[in-house]
Protein backbone atom coordinates (compact mmCIF):
# COMPACT_ATOMS: atom_id res chain seq x y z
CA UNK A 1 0.00 0.00 0.00
CA UNK A 2 1.60 3.71 -0.56
CA UNK A 3 0.74 5.07 2.64
CA UNK A 4 2.50 2.18 3.97
CA UNK A 5 6.00 2.94 2.07
CA UNK A 6 8.71 5.32 3.37
CA UNK A 7 8.72 9.03 1.61
CA UNK A 8 12.44 8.82 1.09
CA UNK A 9 14.86 5.65 0.31
CA UNK A 10 16.49 6.61 4.10
CA UNK A 11 13.58 6.06 6.29
CA UNK A 12 12.81 2.50 4.20
CA UNK A 13 14.11 0.95 8.19
CA UNK A 14 13.08 3.60 10.07
CA UNK A 15 9.21 3.05 10.20
CA UNK A 16 8.59 5.88 13.23
CA UNK A 17 10.70 8.72 10.86
CA UNK A 18 8.68 7.64 7.94
CA UNK A 19 5.63 8.11 9.96
CA UNK A 20 6.70 11.01 11.17
CA UNK A 21 7.64 12.81 7.73
CA UNK A 22 4.26 12.15 6.47
CA UNK A 23 2.55 13.28 9.62
CA UNK A 24 4.51 16.74 8.74
CA UNK A 25 3.51 17.03 5.37
CA UNK A 26 0.00 16.45 5.84
CA UNK A 27 0.52 19.04 8.67
CA UNK A 28 1.49 21.39 6.49
CA UNK A 29 -0.59 20.86 3.78
CA UNK A 30 -3.33 20.84 6.36
CA UNK A 31 -2.00 24.68 7.02
CA UNK A 32 -1.45 25.64 3.51
CA UNK A 33 -4.51 27.90 1.89
CA UNK A 34 -2.75 27.29 -1.61
CA UNK A 35 -4.94 24.23 -3.62
CA UNK A 36 -1.87 23.05 -5.17
CA UNK A 37 0.37 22.40 -2.69
CA UNK A 38 -2.08 20.86 -0.92
CA UNK A 39 -2.73 18.52 -4.38
CA UNK A 40 0.97 17.88 -4.73
CA UNK A 41 1.40 17.08 -1.12
CA UNK A 42 -1.63 14.06 -1.68
CA UNK A 43 0.11 13.02 -4.67
CA UNK A 44 3.61 12.76 -2.63
CA UNK A 45 1.54 10.98 0.26
CA UNK A 46 -0.45 8.52 -1.97
CA UNK A 47 2.18 7.61 -4.19
CA UNK A 48 1.37 9.13 -7.05
CA UNK A 49 4.61 11.20 -7.16
CA UNK A 50 7.86 11.17 -5.18
CA UNK A 51 8.83 13.66 -2.66
CA UNK A 52 12.04 14.06 -4.05
CA UNK A 53 10.45 15.30 -7.54
CA UNK A 54 8.09 17.78 -5.92
CA UNK A 55 10.86 20.04 -3.17
CA UNK A 56 12.72 21.94 -5.96
CA UNK A 57 9.59 23.06 -7.55
CA UNK A 58 8.35 26.51 -7.09
CA UNK A 59 5.13 25.13 -5.56
CA UNK A 60 6.56 23.79 -2.76
CA UNK A 61 9.14 26.48 -2.03
CA UNK A 62 6.80 29.24 -1.78
CA UNK A 63 4.77 27.41 1.09
CA UNK A 64 7.77 25.82 2.52
CA UNK A 65 10.48 28.88 2.68
CA UNK A 66 8.29 31.19 4.54
CA UNK A 67 7.47 28.67 7.33
CA UNK A 68 11.10 27.98 7.19
CA UNK A 69 12.22 31.52 7.76
CA UNK A 70 9.53 32.24 10.22
CA UNK A 71 10.69 29.28 12.07
CA UNK A 72 14.44 30.12 12.74
CA UNK A 73 13.53 33.36 13.38
CA UNK A 74 11.29 32.18 16.28
CA UNK A 75 13.91 29.90 17.52
CA UNK A 76 16.67 32.69 17.40
CA UNK A 77 14.75 34.28 19.63
CA UNK A 78 14.43 32.04 22.22
CA UNK A 79 16.82 31.69 24.88
CA UNK A 80 18.92 28.60 25.82
CA UNK A 81 16.05 27.44 28.62
CA UNK A 82 13.74 27.63 25.94
CA UNK A 83 15.17 25.67 23.31
CA UNK A 84 16.23 22.71 25.67
CA UNK A 85 12.77 22.17 26.52
CA UNK A 86 11.68 22.13 22.99
CA UNK A 87 14.80 19.66 21.91
CA UNK A 88 13.59 17.80 25.01
CA UNK A 89 9.75 17.60 23.55
CA UNK A 90 10.66 16.64 20.47
CA UNK A 91 12.94 13.63 21.99
CA UNK A 92 10.18 13.08 23.83
CA UNK A 93 7.94 12.69 20.88
CA UNK A 94 10.69 10.69 18.53
CA UNK A 95 10.86 8.04 21.37
CA UNK A 96 7.19 7.62 21.57
CA UNK A 97 7.15 6.74 17.36
CA UNK A 98 9.71 4.65 18.40
CA UNK A 99 7.42 2.86 20.56
CA UNK A 100 4.49 3.43 18.77
CA UNK A 101 6.36 1.45 16.08
CA UNK A 102 7.56 -1.15 17.69
CA UNK A 103 4.52 -2.15 19.41
CA UNK A 104 2.71 -2.07 16.37
CA UNK A 105 4.96 -4.28 14.02
CA UNK A 106 4.55 -7.68 13.52
CA UNK A 107 6.69 -9.84 14.53
CA UNK A 108 8.53 -11.36 11.73
CA UNK A 109 10.82 -13.78 13.20
CA UNK A 110 10.17 -17.81 13.83
CA UNK A 111 13.53 -18.32 15.37
CA UNK A 112 13.33 -17.46 19.20
CA UNK A 113 17.37 -16.52 18.66
CA UNK A 114 16.29 -12.97 17.06
CA UNK A 115 13.37 -12.41 19.30
CA UNK A 116 16.12 -11.76 22.18
CA UNK A 117 19.73 -12.35 21.06
CA UNK A 118 22.84 -12.75 23.15
CA UNK A 119 25.14 -9.65 23.35
CA UNK A 120 27.38 -9.47 20.81
CA UNK A 121 30.85 -9.05 23.49
CA UNK A 122 29.48 -12.11 25.51
CA UNK A 123 31.55 -14.08 26.48
CA UNK A 124 29.61 -17.74 26.27
CA UNK A 125 31.02 -18.82 23.13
Amino acid sequence: MAEDRPLLPAHENDPAMALQLRKSLQTLADAAPDPSFKKMVADVLSGRTSLRDVVDSATFSSVVNPLVTGAVTELSQLSAKEKEALAAQGQRRIEDEYAASIAEAPADSDDEYFDDPPPILGTDW
